[in-house]
């Protein structure tokens, strides 16, 4: 069977710190001529053009330089390009690539993609450099050689007597920004394969580079005294397993065993702004269904445990979400019964509140959609669903949200941050579609409930730009 593989220059898309960003690109293994004997064809100089959308799992790897596009990381205010922390001018830019592997009957059956973090650092060229090598490094590393094999094999399986339809093959790599200021530079970086079946599996890691010395940070050189820090850190997410959060996601009483080796994992940790986030795929400690797993360790808690001063994190705290989806495993109707899904201090008077949002839920008499968002048992998705009134019209919520500190009317307690994407009406010089985000804030005590604050410009998920 004769194959030709396609590489595509891919359109800038639109990427944000609150997606679990999907978006396309390449692997640099297999991308020699001699590789299963392919028979490449290079289109990437004809104008034709492929848009990768962002999905909820995220994808894969790299390819030539000549075969790749810059694509922008999009900042809180429209048109500003690209992702920039102003305190350090630290800069990152997303490179991206997509490759394609056809049967000689034209089918596409194996598909990869990757997204490239390029970090760029005014007046410490040589830093910047560092970081960019271990990350090309990285990407580097990947061969898709054994699922493009497996693609070949069982697309021409499906073409025998017994044969089925056969959907192609893929494995994607993709990577968002979850930290940037002057001491660090964080990535989340997510691999998703499909070779058939229901669905794709798909698993993230963390890379948090010193943006003063350019050095990838190994978890047993970010606090004073690593095995103390371990044990303790330890201890504190068997608690945080026992949570009504985290019990509903997991297997059953996971040892102590384990989730050490689940969490502390030498790739498997990231700075986020809100703390240090242990990455955990579906499979491991819980059910697909469950998705990835984040086990928090908020900063003040870090702090007491003894994380190093130099990777204090000083900017607005921002803790990203998803929507509930749990439906009863006999009847398979959605279960809304207000269960908190986390629980957070919303209005700074040292207790935590129960928060669960559940999108989408329609009212079984009218067909009507709303959404659902209990504090402490108290359903206020009125009060989001009487602010976002042109949501049916204009566009769609994305499937998370974020609590963050804002600049409230009332004082700056933290906001909660729903976050409506809105779209225009035109297209961008490549043909995509032209997006307009806005940030919805809710503040909220236990006086006045969930109330309205205002909204702005943007996704305030994303590091401040200057």
């Amino acid at each position: 069977m004769k194959i030709c593989r396609v590489k595509k220059k891919s359109l800038t898309v639109l990427l944000t710190a609150l997606l679990a960003v999907g978006a396309g690109a390449c692997g640099t293994e297999n991308s020699s001529d001699a590789d299963a004997g392919l028979e490449i064809t290079d289109i990437s100089d004809t104008g034709d053009t492929e848009t990768a959308e962002p999905s909820d799992t995220d994808t894969e790897n790299s390819d030539n330089a000549g075969e790749t596009s810059d694509t922008d990381v999009t900042s809180d205010i429209p048109d500003a390009g690209t992702q920039k922390n102003p305190e350090n001018s630290v800069t990152v830019t997303f490179r991206e690539t997509l490759d394609e592997t056809k049967a000689d009957d034209g089918k596409v059956i194996f598909t990869s993609s990757a997204q490239i973090p390029v970090v760029s650092i005014d007046g410490a060229a040589d830093i910047a450099e560092k970081i960019n090598a271990d990350i090309d490094a990285y990407y580097d590393a990947f061969s898709f050689d054994e699922t493009l094999s497996m693609a070949e094999e069982d697309y021409a399986a499906s073409l025998g007597e017994d044969g089925w339809d056969f959907l192609g093959y893929g494995t994607e790599i993709s990577a968002k920004v979850t930290r940037m200021d002057d001491a660090v530079i964080s990535f989340q970086i997510t691999v998703y394969d499909f070779t058939g079946g229901a669905h794709g599996n798909y698993g993230s890691i963390g890379k948090s580079y010193s943006t003063v010395t350019g050095e990838l940070l190994a978890f047993d050189e970010i606090s004073e005294d690593y095995e103390a820090f371990h044990a303790t850190v330890l201890d504190y997410m068997i608690n945080l397993a026992e949570t009504p959060a985290y019990k509903d996601k997991l297997f059953d009483n996971p040892s102590k065993d384990d989730l050490d080796s689940a969490l502390f994992r030498t790739d498997g940790w990231v700075f986020t702004r809100s703390g240090i986030s242990f990455l955990v795929p579906p499979y491991v400690l819980g059910p697909y269904a469950s998705g990835e797993i984040s086990f928090m360790l908020p900063y003040e808690k870090a702090y007491d445990l003894g994380l190093k001063e130099d990777y204090r994190y000083n900017g607005n705290f921002v803790d990203e979400r998803y929507y509930i989806y749990k439906y009863d495993p006999e009847t398979f109707e959605p279960v809304v019964d207000g269960t908190p899904d986390c629980y957070f201090d919303l209005d700074g008077d040292g207790t935590e509140e129960g928060l669960a949002f559940y999108g989408q839920v329609v009212d079984p008499a009218t067909g009507e959609s709303r959404y659902a968002f209990y504090i402490d048992g108290t359903d206020y998705g009125d009060v989001i669903n009487d602010e976002l009134q042109n949501i049916k019209d204009n566009g769609y919520m994305e499937n998370t949200y974020a609590l963050c500190y804002a600049d409230a009317p009332d004082g700056g307690v933290p906001a909660i941050a729903v976050l409506f994407t809105e779209f225009g009406d035109g297209e961008d010089s490549n043909g995509n579609p032209v997006r307009h985000p806005r940030s919805f804030l809710f503040g909220y005590t236990k006086e006045k409930g969930l109330y309205y604050l205002y909204w702005d410009e943007g996704f305030v998920t994303l590091p401040a730009t200057s």
